[in-house]
């Protein structure tokens, strides 16, 4: 018999072939021929005609290993609406030919017991506003809650009622750095080991997980956005923790964003959904609005404190000192908090030492040969590191270009050079950075959280990886170095970004039941923004967002396609965008804008323009770039990516 087979590889198209088994069935998993490789497939048609090409026989058929209907119109939705080739979209539930050869006999079943937990007044109501709903509906629920009100505790108690009817539960966070104390707390209420997804497991691990899920056995998974395509087969429900994150936007390959995938996924599985956040994306709260989500809301923190006071400390009256870069303010209170033997966290979302180098003879700028970006001096690994490629360049403070010798001085900045300046302030205190540099692992992760728990660091510097749902009863301050980075800018989302990022760091203070403080260094401090989160006016703030979303007809009340052509031959970039475009000037109800040099003009080697799609309409936008990308035929030394929904314009 011939069947259609979709492989594993980046093709929109099936591939036809043999097999002497009649009784193959769609979705079944197979290893096929394809090129000089094995490669992994699955039957999408059976019975097919025979196409013009020779016919190969499909060479192994991976025996009750098949995929669910639920899971292919899954493939079939995520291929369709981020216009990726369905055979990649089918490498991410698949992964690759190994995992899907599997002993089954080495699993192991979960025992599963709970611990009562005791909820306050609000919690309960919370719990019960959300257990009624789901009664009624499978519509998602939005759990709103400021920091600190114990959104996790409520959640726990829906996971509880999920795991008494047998079902699988896939926790998704966005990044890994949360999953350590995460994982604490879900092996202290349901005396078990979760099973952590995130791209660092090792390959037994990642092996182990994706049977298990597909073997209906009851587990809880922790995962980052990737987790969203285990092949579960008895999905009960999703949280989606941290709802707002950008983190959830794949940026690379297939772009797509995991919370409204996650979503998307919970309709077709006919399951609950959960998002919790602090500080809903504007997408979430219009869904509210449009009574698409319900909505729960905690108000108070659980340990009954006042949220902490936000002061902010206007750097134009509050000069600080030559190549100093915290404000006395701070210092001050930073001194008062040590003294109650008290934690301070002090916030820069900026890596490394220094941001930018420059020569104080000829004003040479230390730039990547491989992308036109900066250099950041990096004081711990000795080197000028660039942020976007990766590229190293050995620490040389000699000018390159006029070769003045110490000539190279450093403008502004990173962590590291905020922590050097509070050891020189404090240099009796243990003081600790954290950053995607020093821990990114999830031994390093669990490591720094277990230190700071147990009060071995008096002062952490941190960049936004702190930003996120952190619980640590101790800290009382945060300061906020640079409240202004991420203002400005050409990204639509900065605004809330900002606002977001600045609310959750400051809601690291005072979760325990000391009174906490924050302080945001501004030299804007009459920035609506500002004035906004000192005064906690997230409602009027959010009002006048969503006002300005529609003003200019961008999500979520219209819809953006972007569209990088890059290449290392400047030229050929440059006119295959021009070409594109104008394939997509005639249809009137679309704006196809650009091409334009994107903000990093060059990228590990590749000159990148970039194209803006926008209209009322999903589907005619999607069949419009479809015509556009089909009716250009590309050489391979252009590359393009189509990015549904895009969220940074870099």
């Amino acid at each position: 018999m011939l069947y259609d087979v979709i492989v594993t590889r980046p093709f929109d198209k099936v591939f036809t072939y043999s097999s002497i088994n009649e009784q193959l069935k769609i979705g079944q998993v197979v290893l096929v021929p394809f090129g000089k490789k094995i490669e992994t497939g699955i039957i999408w048609k059976k019975n097919v005609e025979k196409p013009k090409y020779k016919i190969k026989e499909i060479s192994k058929v991976i025996e009750n290993l098949i995929l669910s209907q639920n899971i292919i119109k899954f493939i079939n939705w995520v291929a369709n609406y981020t216009l990726a080739p369905i055979g990649s979209v089918l490498k991410l539930i698949l992964i690759n030919n190994d995992i899907v050869e599997f002993n089954l006999e080495e699993l192991s079943n979960t025992q599963i017991s709970s611990s009562i937990i005791s909820l306050n007044e609000e919690q309960e109501n919370a719990k019960s506003q959300i257990l009624k709903s789901i009664d009624k509906s499978k519509q998602p629920i939005l759990l709103e809650g400021v920091t600190g009100s114990g959104k996790t505790e409520v959640y726990f108690e829906i996971v509880e009622k999920i795991l008494e009817e047998k079902k699988q539960i896939l926790i998704m966070v966005p990044e890994i750095s949360l999953t350590p104390q995460l994982e604490s707390r879900f092996k202290k209420r349901f005396g078990i080991d979760v099973l952590l997804w995130h791209s660092k497991i090792s390959k037994k691990n990642r092996k182990t997980i994706w049977h298990k899920c597909f073997s209906s056995e009851q587990v809880i998974v922790i995962g980052a956005r990737s987790s969203l395509f285990l092949p579960f087969s008895n999905l009960g429900l999703i949280v989606v923790d941290e709802e707002h994150d950008s983190s959830y936007k794949q940026e690379d390959n297939i772009r797509y964003q995991a919370r409204d995938l996650a979503i998307v996924r919970s309709k077709i599985e006919n399951n609950y959904i959960l998002l919790a956040s602090a500080t809903p994306s504007l997408e979430t709260i219009n869904n509210v609005k449009l009574s698409k989500y319900n909505h729960v809301y905690l108000s108070k923190q659980y340990s009954g404190t006042p949220l902490p006071e936000i002061t902010i400390v206007d750097l134009n009256s509050n000069k600080l000192e030559k190549n100093k870069w915290i404000s006395k303010s701070i210092t001050d209170q930073i001194s008062k908090c040590l003294a109650n033997n008290e934690q301070v966290l002090i916030f820069l979302n900026r890596r490394g030492y220094s941001p930018l180098t420059l020569c104080n003879n000829c004003g040479f700028r230390n730039e990547c040969d491989q992308c036109s970006s900066w250099m950041v001096m990096h004081q711990h690994k000795k080197v000028f590191l660039c942020h976007q490629c990766g590229t190293m360049k050995k620490l040389n403070l000699n000018c390159p270009k006029c070769q003045e010798q110490d000539s190279i001085k450093f403008i502004g900045p990173g962590v590291e050079r905020v922590a050097e300046e509070l050891t020189l302030l404090f240099p009796e205190k243990k003081i600790s950075i954290m950053s995607s540099d020093n821990v990114n692992t999830h031994n390093k992760i669990k490591k720094f959280i277990d230190d700071i728990q147990n009060k071995k660091i008096d002062i952490i510097v941190a960049t936004q990886i702190m930003a996120k749902g952190y619980d640590f009863p101790n800290l009382s301050l945060v300061g906020i170095v640079d409240a202004d980075a991420g203002l400005f800018g050409g990204d639509p989302r900065a605004i809330e970004k900002t606002f977001n990022l600045l609310q959750q760091v400051g809601g690291r203070a005072g979760r325990g039941r000391k009174l906490g403080k924050v302080l945001l260094q501004t030299y804007f401090p009459d920035q609506q923004i500002i004035k906004s989160i000192q005064l906690r006016e997230r409602e009027s703030f959010i009002e006048k967002a969503l006002k300005e979303r529609k003003n200019f007809n961008i999500p979520p009340f219209g819809f953006m396609t972007s569209i990088i052509i890059s290449s290392h031959n400047k030229a050929l970039a440059s006119k295959y965008s021009s070409q594109l475009v104008q394939l997509g000037q005639n249809d009137h109800n679309i704006k196809v804008l650009g091409p334009v040099q994107a903000p990093i003009y060059l990228l590990r080697g590749q000159y990148r323009y970039r194209i803006l799609i926008k209209g009322d309409n999903r589907k005619n936008l999607n069949k419009l770039t479809k015509k556009i990308v089909g009716g250009v035929q590309l050489p391979s030394s252009v590359k393009l990516i189509i990015d549904v929904d895009p969220y940074t314009f870099m």
